[in-house]
């Protein structure tokens, strides 16, 4: 006899309130009901009679969009104001950790060798086998760069603790990121977690005691990664070292240069640096001049390359705060994306531990790649 619709078992099919896949986009939604609600409560409690928060994001988004600034140093703006740390979270949040995961994911494809399991990036993934690996990132805001990693690690099954830093000059981003990595440890939650719960629970826990912030701003050379300082101390024992959208629209000045030749100084030999921003931006030719003055090579670069969402990142999770906001989130960018690295006298090695599912990622890179850029060159060992 056929069990009735009664008889499932229920426990397997999700919940009308959560999403059908992991999502990120699921993720912002829920950081900022609270965030808002926060706020809400916090104007009642001092009978603040400022303007609505809703209207200050509206014109925070409109500002934003007609900059075309998808990073924190992207627009002249305080981030010590919630609202404008509010719409960059909804605009660009889920988009940049997607990139970031996207192009360190295209990278290791392209710079690994996989018939004889040979890969540029050797230390990194020797660091990664050794289970602790350090990332620093530069005007990273509310960590969606370091999200991306982590995104990554887990999308090619590494299994590491993940030490991270964050140079900003807005310390009040460490706020919204801890409401983000609050958000994904779901560990003391009753009940069987979701898919994706599960998966917001794996990424919280590659974390090693949070994200650390560092007081930092490129503007100001004169205290900006100095000898001994504890960012730059973090930045040396870094692995990865991120540069997301940080040139874009800093001004093109002897300061500025001297503060990235400062940061590109501090890398590590056989640590990575990534570096993203728009296509034909001047930071790209400043910082491939002053990496190979330093003495970086370049492992990996991409003129122009599109990144969208995943379909299943659907534009439902944000719809309340289209309406609220008057914008919706951005979903494509088009980038350049470098990566360099210091040389270290280490060999190329394999990767003794390579597993199927990394191995089918890398494959599936591999393809991808060919299909944008038929004439790219891939790693090969002599």
């Amino acid at each position: 006899m056929a069990a009735s619709t009664a008889d499932v078992d229920e426990a397997n099919v999700p919940s009308k309130s959560e999403p059908e896949r992991p999502s990120i986009n699921w993720l912002v939604k829920e950081v900022l009901d609270k965030l808002c609600l926060d706020d809400k409560v916090r104007k009642n409690k001092e009978g603040s009679d400022e303007e609505s928060l809703e209207k200050r994001c509206q014109e925070s988004c409109k500002k934003r969009l007609s900059n075309k600034a998808v990073a924190p140093v992207g627009v002249k703006c305080s981030f010590e104001d919630h609202a404008n740390r509010l719409a960059h979270t909804y605009l660009h949040f889920a988009k940049n950790a997607y990139i970031v995961n996207g192009v360190l994911s295209d990278a290791y494809s392209a710079c690994t060798h996989l018939p004889s399991g040979t890969t540029v990036f050797n230390e990194f993934m020797s660091a990664v086998s050794w289970g602790r690996c350090s990332i620093f990132s530069l005007a990273g805001g509310p960590g969606d760069d370091i999200l991306g990693v982590l995104m990554f690690l887990h999308r090619h099954g590494l299994r590491t603790k993940v030490t991270a830093g964050i140079a900003e000059k807005c310390g009040a981003w460490e706020r919204t990121m801890n409401s983000f990595y609050k958000a994904m440890n779901v560990s003391d939650q009753e009940g069987k977690p979701t898919q994706h719960e599960q998966y917001l629970l794996s990424l919280w826990k590659k974390l090693d005691g949070g994200i650390k912030y560092y007081k930092a701003d490129m503007k100001n050379r004169a205290q900006f990664l100095q000898p001994y300082s504890p960012d730059s101390q973090a930045m040396a024992q870094a692995d990865l070292v991120l540069l997301p959208f940080v040139m874009t629209s800093l001004p093109e000045t002897d300061d500025i240069a001297s503060a990235l030749q400062s940061v590109l100084e501090c890398i590590k030999p056989g640590a990575l640096v990534v570096f993203i921003d728009h296509v034909r931006s001047k930071g790209i030719d400043l910082i491939n001049d002053l990496s190979y003055w330093c003495g970086l090579r370049r492992i990996y670069f991409m003129s122009e390359i599109s990144y969208d969402l995943p379909r299943y990142e659907k534009k439902e999770y944000l719809s309340h705060y289209k309406k609220e906001f008057g914008a919706e989130p951005v979903r494509q960018t088009k980038v350049c994306t470098i990566v360099f690295k210091r040389p270290s006298a280490q060999e190329f090695d394999r990767r003794s531990k390579m597993t199927d599912r990394e191995r089918k990622n890398i494959q599936q890179g591999q393809q991808r790649l060919r299909k944008v850029n038929p004439s790219l060159r891939f790693f090969s060992p002599s």
